[in-house]
């Protein structure tokens, strides 16, 4: 059984806590790109080009999209050495308002 997503975040947190800091200060962002984009499977370039005045840089962008696959948020179509894919048509936007809750939450404390 899959961990639910308050114990991946609190886990994130207190393992890795420079991807949980990346992720808390960029989530919303990576989710406009996601939910801009008119793509199934788009590369990180092609997601952070649906961006405007971002300080996302697209190893950042990658790094929280791979975050948002462990925590079940979206799924990587194809991983490649020189741009993983990620699968749009299986985002979840419930489990990605309940991270966004988590986030925000957390940031309050």
């Amino acid at each position: 059984m899959r961990e639910s997503l308050q114990t991946q975040v609190q886990l994130l947190r207190e393992t890795q806590p420079a991807r949980y800091g990346l992720v808390r200060a960029h989530h919303a962002d990576v989710r406009r790109a996601i939910e801009a984009s008119s793509r199934n499977y788009p590369t990180t370039q092609q997601l952070l080009g649906t961006l405007e005045n971002t300080d996302l840089s697209a190893r950042m962008l990658g790094n929280v999209l791979s975050l948002f696959a462990r925590f079940g948020v979206l799924a990587i179509h194809s991983e490649r050495n020189n741009g993983n894919r990620y699968d749009l048509t299986a985002y979840d936007r419930g489990r990605m308002d309940e991270l966004a809750r988590l986030l925000e939450a957390d940031s309050r404390r």
